[in-house]
């Protein structure tokens, strides 16, 4: 054929690409086989049907695409590119790509190309989307996009850009294959993909991450699992589904809505379907059943199934039925012509058909267009005399073709599946046209095949017969046509005798069946010996037998077993295929070890001839350095595996060909050896199946399991030798086993058939094999009469047949023996009866009892064993089904009531046209949902660990009270030792002085932690300034979770989400719960309502009884109680148990029935417990009524009268006095006797009135229950409805929260470990900076015990002759150790050694105070005249100032150390603060991002009218898209936040003056308590001058009585002696303990020392090489440059020197000029001795002047504070300065500068009146920097400075402040004004009464009661009123104001508030503004025309009033 179409094709193989070396090695050329035509068509497959123009079309058969002309009927066929097979085919259904038509072919590099057609070209080519293999594709609606669908291993589903080749998405699909995917035609993002037992559905989103294809697997729930071969989206995104069984199933949000089938439970089709569409709100379905059938689909929309059931019954609106088809797909003839109803479909059964599914007219009948095998090619033969082939499939169905006409002949269907056929040859059959066909239900048919008129081809059956029981699995003949096999699963082989017949035909004869322990597969018959056969079987074995052919009748009469196990031998097939796996392996490891040993050969040689000398060794040089690699295990199937097929060779020895593990060789194996002696590999085709073989001369044909037709040449010298081959992809790759090979009769043309449905034509161009010549004319089918076909597959068997003959025969005889057994039974047996009969006649106490009869006790034993066995029998037959039915009915338990919280009930009223009323199907939330909750709870816990820390809070460390000073009077010694001698006296003045000194320390303790919690007055409480923050941030600014810049919480996880469905799922079930509960209670309601009913029915009937028929009232009908409806429970209860308690003995001798004995143990009801006084006639009314309706006579009165007539009847009558009353007329009766007839019948109408009355009330009630319930049904279904809404939308954003919880934990991670290390920093930090405070504070103790020795010193050798000489001792400087450097020296540390003078020019020139000579003493000799105890005691006051100035020095290095490890640590601070920023920042964005999805999720409202707020004119109102949902609860509390801030700031407000007040009565108190104190320590002073003379300290007074009186009490001589000589003892013992010790220390210090000294010599190397790098690391880092800083240094100091004088000059002139005093800012401190620091503490400046201050109004300021306010000052200075550069200076200069500093400040706060302006912050500055040295004062700031100054701006403020009156009361008034506008206008009448009485209950509060009486005051107040022009005093109400502002003190606890000084108050302030105001006399102007205030602005505070 040509490039496109034609009738043949030239095959190539696999070696066609790549010409090189094996194809020159090939012995035959390529064309030796030549495809000639294909009779197949793949229509098994789905969707394999593609229209690519009106005259054609295309489908996949093997690696051939076919092309079918429908006007012409022929088929034609175009190779693929690959021969890798097609994994699908379908075209763009869009009208601009008609002429594309895409194939996606699988192989190794699977493509999909999009071809033109008819050109053939390749438009498009997309590559990379599949591993292996296709199995769907489907463009979209607009035709934009392809989706392509891989199958194993990768099944992924590939959106592509097909125009432009490009990927848009992939995505794993599913673990198994897929068969179709769809796009929706509605939604361009959304598709499905179904397949085996799954259906997905995919959405294109936009996520944050970019575009993803999402899927969502479908859940079946209840539904059985499916696969799904067709779908459809709707609309609405709900999808239709098919399944097996036929129905439709409607998804929506991947779960099964419900599901679609026809009335009375019928399936939509008998089959799954394969095509759904929709058109104008039509479904349309095509089944595999051949049935297309239209659904009106809103029926299915309206439907709303119940929740247990959920099926909707709906039947088509139209119904096509094609034909016995198998439709797997359907193709439109023209899909843009909507009137145009014709399909081409594809039938499974073998052909493609076209219908016409027309909805307007009749439609045209179906007609076939093609038609082939349908299904798997199991085999085939070719006639042995004529141009004929059949083929028989697997469903049975026989085709004959015409392969010269290339056409089909015939087709023929059996009932049964096939599996083999023959066509025997003119050995045998001379007519040339006799076939022989096996089939599953072990029939072996015999069939003549007339071919006499090709146009009236038939089949005819000749002999049918049923040898096997099982399925036949192949047939054979042997190579003389003598005998017939077949072989069958039942392991066994039937042989046939082959003869001709008189009519020519062949006749079989069975002879017999052999048996096998195996099944047999396939069959080889022997060269030489006709009747040798060898078997190959499917578990491995392979037998050899030679067939008996001479087998008589006789032999057979009885079995046609011939079995003869000396004719049988056999071996068994042994898998070493992994052995030869691992030889071959090791070959490859061998050949790759002795490669890589040449190379190292020849890298050895080469270095020996570059180095002539060189010695090598070789034996490690040639060392494989390489490890052994470990072997695979050896692996034998555990389930041999079959044998294919089986030969001889020509050394007598077998070939075998496997299958499964042992595939890819053909064995060579003996019967003799244990395993297989020769192996041939098959190349490239390892683990490849050989399914079937075809000798032609030299050549071999295998069909392979790939579908490859692979061509062998035998190797003339070893037969074995198969290396010479081709391959020629053929059948499908997948499926298309090749089960057959066969060749005509001439040689010329060869067949192969597959599993894919194929038959391919080939033409043979190698060396032909003629088997017989051509017949011209075939015969037609002699007459043999009818034959009878076998169609039951049930049929016996031959051997069945045989078997039951003899059965019958063996039965008949047995039969025969029980005959004369019974006769001989039944004469005794009539003698029996006899006797019996006897017996009954006698008498009954003569009788014999009928057990006494029993003739023997076997026989009643033999009966109860056989009863017992019986019933054994059924109860063990019924075992299984009972508990099947158990284990059933736990399973329906379980999984539909179990965990049910009720079966659900419905209550119907009982008189009212009601709805009647259902429970809500409602399951319990169980265990499970319990344990979720506890899960949560776990969560919770972790997800409270994984929150971030922001800060470290800084550990402050707890002040602790310091212990009162040592009690230095005890000498050293313990008190409690000498407390005890203490005297009462003596013991209360240690116990007071204990006391007082423990008071002052608590005291000084407290009073500096107060100090320390004073709040700072210019800052806020951090409490307050954190809510300020908190409500400029948040309060009012409600954060849209749709903003950019939302902050999503961080409780906002996955776990707070669970809370949130478990929550919710707890509501839904409460709501329903209570609902339910409530409607049992009405049906227990109902229940009794029902039970009262009825009584009163009985009640009236027995009424209706007595009264006449016409005064008969009935009572409402009413509804009965539905048991189905009301209690279905009470269906689920087991009446019956297992068994009926029935045992052999109860019925064994007859004495009662079965039904008897169970009837008599069903529990009897006696009457036990009926009370016979019950009974008595005299208390059982009802007797009673029968006695008076009888004595009555009632039955003569036709009806009661009416009440009136009633009452006259009555009257009429004689009185009962009247003896007439008494008197019976005529008929018996008696006018009392009418009297009482006529009342008792009154009595019983009431009552039956009465009773309908009473039920017809309850029933009134209890239906008014019911409207009222349905109603509250009918909101519980709607809030139940919206709370499911409600779960799904938080289950959606579960499920977002899920999906991203693993990324947010690694993000929430890092962060979290970010700020460990930022934490663990700080804390590192913080402890440092401990450490270092505490070091300060050591320093500073140091150097108070420096200073403290220096004192010391100075006071004890004042004055002294030798002061020089001892001082310079003690001065003596200590000096650290130098560094020695040398090999020869030694380093000491010895402070004494290493120390020098401290000044040696001064010690020089140092000489004796009193001596004038110049000789210098010498400080190691005591000089004559000094005291050798005060001599020694100087050294010892220096050896301890040496001890402390060590550790201070030491201190200082750790302060240095620890500054730098803080300037460290901060540089790696900042560095982490940035990470955890930078984490912290990519977590937010991330949860932004999760937001922005969560947002996406819908939720469901309702909203009312009145809810909506428009805020936009013009625009439309009812859109809502872009609206806010806003609690109307936040509205509120906003507005009621506002109200309530407007109560505080009044309060406040009100507090304000209050503290006003307050703070000036405290400043008094202050005042008098100063005043106090100094009036008190005047007192102390005197009495001490009064008592002692002078002034003395009372602790010191106590300290030196009780050190005199411990000196007394321990001074006694012996006491000291016997202490002393105790001291000795020990320290005797002590010493010899001591020099036992230095004996063994200095042993091992002897030791020691030589090592000390190896590692000197060590150390001393090392430390000459740092010296070395030390000197030359500044010349290598730092190359010699021109340093200018210190010249640079030197002119800025000059020049600052120069600006200072400059400024000193203009401050002199200043002064000069003003002629004014300055102001002294400097004072003297008093005298005290010098401590010796290591710091140059700031020299005194001189006194200097501030310009800023000199005026004359600075000394009319008032005068310096007191010391309180110099104490205040003073500490608030010292904290800051301490605070500023406390870190580095000492805390003595810290005090002393802020003394100083403090002095100033006070006389620049008075003096600037609290002023601060940018020259007096320059002044102050200045002067400071005079005060406090320049390198301390430049960590002061601006800002801290200015703080600092209005600090103590501050102190002055608070002590000169005082309330102004004025202002007070004019304030109040104010705010009585804003009061009163905001009560409104018409709420206050009086005004004035209100403002005066708001200022008297504020003034209650504010002032004193005195200061409230004053006449200040009071002129205050009428000012204030006077100013007011709507103040009237004619309106004050004095009364009133004073009762009520007497409430208000009361209520506010001002208990000094009386009623005369207010009632005083108020007449007075009444008084004075009518004076001030002249009123006229009223007119008759009305009260309504008073002036109304109005809202205008003052001018003091700008209120409205």
């Amino acid at each position: 054929m040509d490039s496109s179409q034609g009738d043949n094709v030239e095959l190539m193989g696999d070696e066609e690409e790549d010409l090189g070396d094996d194809e020159l090695g090939i012995s035959f050329l390529q064309d030796i086989i030549e495809l000639e035509h294909s009779f197949g068509y793949d229509c098994k497959r789905l969707f394999n049907l593609v229209m690519v123009d009106d005259d054609t079309l295309i489908f996949v058969s093997g690696n051939f695409l076919h092309y079918f002309s429908i006007s012409r009927r022929e088929v034609t066929f175009r190779e693929t590119v690959f021969g890798c097979g097609i994994g699908f085919i379908t075209k763009n259904e869009r009208p601009e790509f008609m002429n594309l038509f895409t194939v996606g072919e699988n192989g190794p590099r699977p493509t999909i190309f999009i071809y033109e057609y008819p050109s053939h070209d390749v438009r498009i080519k997309l590559t990379g989307a599949a591993k292996s293999c296709f199995t769907a594709g489907s463009y979209n609606a607009s035709g934009e996009l392809f989706a392509s669908q891989a199958g194993y291993p990768d099944f992924i589903i590939t959106i592509w850009r097909w125009e432009r080749a490009e990927v848009v998405l992939r995505a794993k699909s599913f673990q198994s294959n897929i068969l179709f995917v769809h796009f929706s035609e509605y939604n361009p993002i959304l598709l499905c993909s179904s397949g085996l037992s799954h259906i997905k559905f995919w959405k294109m989103a936009n996520t944050f991450t970019g575009l993803k294809l999402k899927g969502d697997l479908g859940r079946f729930g209840k539904t059985d699992f499916s696969d799904i071969h067709a779908m459809y989206m709707l609309p609405d995104e709900n999808v239709i589904s098919g399944c097996d069984w036929g129905n439709m199933l409607l998804w929506e949000a991947g779960l099964i809505k419900f599901e679609v089938c026809r009335k009375g439970r019928k399936p939509c089709h008998l089959k799954p379907i394969t095509r759904i569409t929709m058109k104008n709100g039509e479904v349309t379905t095509v089944g595999m059943d051949g049935y297309v059938r239209v659904w009106y689909w809103e029926t299915v929309d309206l439907a709303d199934p119940p929740e247990d059931d959920l099926f909707v019954e709906i039947d088509p609106i139209y119904e096509f039925k094609i034909s016995d088809v198998e439709i797997r797909a359907m193709q439109k003839i023209k899909p843009f012509e909507e009137m145009d109803f014709g399909y081409y479909a594809q039938d499974g059964n073998g052909g493609i058909w076209f219908c016409d599914i027309n909805t307007y007219d009749v439609p045209r009948p179906p007609r076939q267009l093609y038609s082939c095998v349908g299904g798997r090619v199991l085999a085939a033969q070719m006639s042995p005399v004529s141009p004929h082939m059949l083929a028989l499939s697997e469903s049975g169905k026989i085709f004959v073709y015409d392969f010269e006409a290339q056409r089909l002949l015939l087709e023929k269907q059996f009932p049964g599946n096939g599996v083999d056929i023959l066509w025997m040859d003119t050995q045998i059959s001379s007519l040339g046209t006799e076939l022989v066909a096996g089939f599953e239900d072990g029939i072996l048919r015999h069939l003549f095949l007339d071919l006499s008129n090709p146009a009236k081809a038939s089949v005819h059956l000749v002999k049918a017969f049923k040898a096997h029981t099982a399925p036949i699995t192949r047939l054979t003949i042997n190579r003389s046509s003598t005998l017939l096999l077949s072989g069958s699963a039942d392991k066994s082989m039937f042989i046939y005798a082959l003869s001709n017949d008189s009519s020519e035909l062949v006749q079989l004869r069975p002879l017999g069946f052999v048996e096998f322990k195996a099944v047999p597969n396939c069959f080889y018959w022997h060269h030489e010996e006709p009747s040798v056969v060898l078997i190959g079987c499917k578990s491995g074995e392979i037998y050899e037998y030679n067939i008996r052919t001479n087998v008589t009748e006789e032999e057979t009469y009885l079995s046609y077993n011939i079995t003869d196990p000396a004719r049988l031998r056999s071996t068994r097939f042994v898998s070493v295929k992994s052995r030869i796996r691992r030889e071959l392996r090791r070959v490859q490891i061998k050949k790759r070890k002795e490669k890589k040993r040449e190379r190292k050969m020849r890298e050895i040689d080469k270095l020996k001839k570059a180095n002539p000398g060189l010695q090598i060794d070789m034996e490690s040089a040639l060392a494989d350095s390489e490890p052994d690699e470990e072997e695979e295990p050896l692996h034998i199937p555990t389930i041999p595996n079959r044998i294919i097929w089986l030969r001889y060779t020509e050394r007598n020895t077998i070939w075998a060909s496997m299958a499964g593990y042992d595939a890819g060789y053909v064995y060579e194996l003996e019967f003799d050896a244990p395993e297989p002696t020769t192996c041939t590999l098959i190349t490239a085709a390892d683990d490849i199946e050989i399914h079937s073989y075809y000798i032609v001369d030299e050549y071999i044909l295998f069909g392979m399991m790939n579908g490859t037709l692979r061509i062998n040449r035998f190797n003339a010298e070893n037969f074995s030798d198969l290396a010479d081959y081709r391959n020629y992809p053929m059948h499908d790759a997948l499926k298309g086993i090749i089960p057959s090979i066969i060749s005509s009769y001439d040689g010329q043309r060869l067949v192969s058939v597959g599993y894919d449905g194929n038959v391919f034509l080939y033409k043979w161009n190698g060396p032909k094999v003629v088997r017989n010549s051509l017949k011209k004319s075939l015969p037609a089918m002699p007459s043999i009469g009818s034959v009878a076909d076998i169609l039951d597959p049930e049929t016996p068997s031959l051997e069945q047949e045989k078997i039951n003959a003899e059965l019958k025969r063996q039965q008949e005889a047995a039969e025969a023996h029980d005959r004369d057994v019974l006769a001989k039974i039944g004469a005794l047996q009539s003698v029996y009866f006899e006797i019996v009969r006897r017996n009954d006649e006698l008498p009954p106490g003569l009788r014999v009892p009928d057990k006494d009869l029993l003739l023997d006790p076997r026989i009643t034993q033999q009966i109860r064993d056989e009863l017992q066995a019986e019933l054994d029998d059924v109860r063990e037959d019924l075992a299984y089904d009972l508990e099947f039915a158990q284990v059933g009915h736990s399973k329906l338990y379980n999984h539909f009531l179990k965990r049910l919280d009720h079966v659900p009930f419905t209550i119907t009223p009982l008189c009212a046209n009601v709805e009647p009323v259902s429970t809500f199907r409602l399951e319990t939330l169980g265990e499970e949902f319990q344990q979720i909750k506890r899960d949560i709870e776990e969560r919770i816990k972790k997800e409270h660990d994984m929150r971030l820390t922001e800060v470290i809070a800084y550990e402050e460390k707890e002040d602790s009270i310091t212990g009162p000073p040592p009690e230095t009077f005890f000498f050293g010694r313990d008190p409690k030792s000498i407390t005890p001698r203490f005297s009462r006296k003596m013991m209360r003045l240690l116990h007071r002085y204990r006391n007082r000194q423990l008071y002052e320390v608590r005291r000084i303790f407290d009073w500096d932690k107060l100090e320390r919690q004073k709040p700072d007055p210019n800052r806020n409480h951090p409490d307050d300034d954190a809510k300020i923050a908190e409500a400029q941030k948040n309060l009012g600014d409600y954060k849209l979770k749709i903003n950019a810049d939302y902050e999503p919480k961080s409780t906002e996880t996955l776990t707070a989400k669970y809370i949130e469905i478990v929550e919710c799922r707890e509501r839904y079930f409460d709501m329903l719960n209570e609902f339910n509960q409530r409607v049992i209670a009405l049906r227990d309601q109902k229940k009794e309502l029902m039970e009262f009913i009825q009584t009163r029915r009985e009640r009236l009937e027995r009424i209706h009884e007595y009264l006449p028929e016409v005064n008969r009232i009935q009572l409402k009908k009413t509804n009965e109680i539905d048991m189905e409806m009301e209690y279905p429970e009470l269906n689920l209860i087991e009446h019956f148990t297992p068994g009926c308690g029935v045992n052999v003995d109860d019925i064994l001798y007859l004495e009662n029935t079965a039904e008897e004995t169970i009837r008599l143990r069903n529990p009897q009801h006696t009457l036990d417990n009926v009370s016979l006084y019950e009974m008595a006639a005299l208390d059982n009314p009802e007797l009673q009524e029968v006695t008076k309706f009888k004595a009555l006579q009632i039955s003569k009165l036709s009806s009661t009268l009416p009440p009136d007539e009633m009452m006259e009847y009555i009257q009429s009558l004689p009185a009962a006095s009247d003896l007439a009353y008494y008197e019976l007329d005529e008929e018996g009766n008696s006018p009392m006797m009418q009297e009482m007839r006529h009342r008792w019948l009154r009595l019983l109408t009431v009552e039956q009135v009465h009773i309908i009355a009473q039920v017809d009330e309850q029933i009134r009630l209890f239906d008014l229950q019911m409207e009222k319930i349905h109603v509250d049904r009918f909101h519980t279904k709607l809030e139940s409805e919206f709370l499911t809404s409600f779960m799904i939308s938080l289950n959606q954003e579960l499920y977002i929260l899920r999906d991203s919880e693993e990324i947010e934990s690694q993000l929430l991670q890092n962060a979290k470990h970010a700020m460990g290390t930022r934490n663990e920093l700080q804390v590192v930090i913080n402890t440092t900076n401990r450490q270092l405070e505490e070091l300060r504070k050591n320093i500073e103790k140091i150097n108070e015990q420096i200073s403290g020795l220096q004192v010391t010193f100075s006071n004890t050798i004042k004055g002294h002759k030798f002061y020089d000489f001892l001082r310079r001792i003690f001065k003596k400087k200590w000096r650290p150790p130098k560094r020695v450097h040398g090999d020869d020296e030694e380093s000491s540390s010895s402070s004494s050694s290493s120390s020098s003078s401290e000044d040696e020019g001064a010690d020089a020139q140092s000489v004796d105070s009193l001596d004038m000579t110049t000789i210098r003493l010498d400080e190691n000799t005591c000089p004559i005249g000094l005291d050798r105890v005060l001599y020694e005691w100087s050294f010892t006051m220096r050896s301890d100032r040496h001890a402390l100035e060590r550790t201070l020095l030491e201190s200082h290095r750790d302060v240095d150390r620890k500054r730098r490890e803080i300037a460290e640590m901060q540089t790696k601070m900042k560095y982490h603060e940035e990470v955890y920023q930078r984490e912290k920042n990519t977590l937010l964005e991330f949860r932004r991002n999760r937001q922005h999805e969560i947002n996406k999720v819908q939720v469901n409202t309702i909203l009312r009218m009145d809810q909506l707020q428009h805020f936009y004119e013009g625009h439309d109102y009812r859109d809502v898209s872009q609206a806010i949902l806003f609690d109307a609860d936040m509205l509120v509390d906003l507005r009621r936040r506002a109200e309530k801030l407007h109560e505080e700031t009044l309060a406040t407000r009100r507090w304000h003056r209050i503290n006003f007040v307050h703070l000036r009565r405290m400043n008094r108190d202050i005042k008098f308590m100063r005043f106090e104190i100094t009036r008190l320590e005047e007192e102390i002073k005197q009495a001490q001058m009064k008592r002692f003379g002078l002034i003395i300290n009372l602790d010191e007074l106590e300290e030196e009585v009780l050190r005199r009186y411990v000196f007394e009490l321990e001074s006694t001589a012996e006491e000291e002696m016997a202490a002393l000589e105790k001291e000795v003892q020990e320290r005797k013992i002590e010493l010899s303990r001591c020099e036992e010790q230095l004996v063994q220390e200095t042993q091992n210090n002897t030791e020691k020392l030589n090592i000390q000294t190896v590692l000197l010599e060590q150390k001393n190397v090392l430390d000459s090489l740092l010296d070395v790098q030390e000197r030359n690391y500044a010349k290598w880092a730092n190359p010699q440059v021109l340093n200018l800083s210190y010249d640079i240094e030197k002119l800025i100091g000059i020049e600052n020197a120069l600006l200072q004088q400059i400024e000193c000059l203009e401050r002199e002139i200043c002064t000069l000029r003003l002629k004014a005093k300055p102001l002294q800012i400097n004072e003297l401190l008093p005298s005290q001795p010098q401590a010796v620091i290591n710091e140059l503490t700031p020299m005194e400046p001189e006194t200097e002047l501030c310009p800023a201050i000199l005026n004359v109004e600075a000394y009319m300021l008032p005068p310096m504070p007191d010391d309180f306010i110099m104490d205040r000052v003073h500490t608030i200075v010292q904290k800051s300065f301490n605070q500023f550069f406390g870190r580095h200076t000492t805390a003595e200069n810290v005090r002393k500068f802020a003394q100083r500093s403090s002095l100033y400040l006070c006389q620049a706060a008075y003096s600037f009146q609290g002023k601060y302006t940018d020259r007096i912050a320059e002044c102050i500055t200045e002067h400071l920097e005079t005060i406090v040295p320049k390198k301390y004062f430049i960590h002061i700031s601006a800002e801290e400075l200015r703080k600092l100054f209005n600090e103590v701006v501050a102190v002055f403020d608070y002590e000169r402040s005082d309330v102004n009156t004025e202002e007070l009361i004019s304030g109040i008034f104010e705010h009585a004004k804003d009061s009163l506008c905001a009560r409104g206008i018409c709420e206050i009448v009086n005004r004035t009464q209100f403002i005066v009485m708001h200022m008297f209950k504020e003034l209650a509060e504010v002032l004193p009661l005195e200061e409230f009486q004053s006449e200040e005051t009071l002129r205050i107040i009428v000012d204030v009123l006077e100013r007011e022009p709507m103040a009237d005093p004619r309106a004050i109400n004095v009364e009133e104001l004073v009762s009520s502002t007497l409430k208000h003190a009361q209520e506010n606890l001002l208990d000094n508030i009386t009623a005369m000084p207010l009632r005083l108050v108020g007449n007075n302030i009444q008084k004075a503004l009518l004076k001030r105001r002249q009123y006229k006399s009223p007119n008759c102007q009305s009260p309504l025309s008073v002036r109304i205030a109005s809202k205008k602005p003052t001018a003091n505070t700008g209120l409205p009033f």
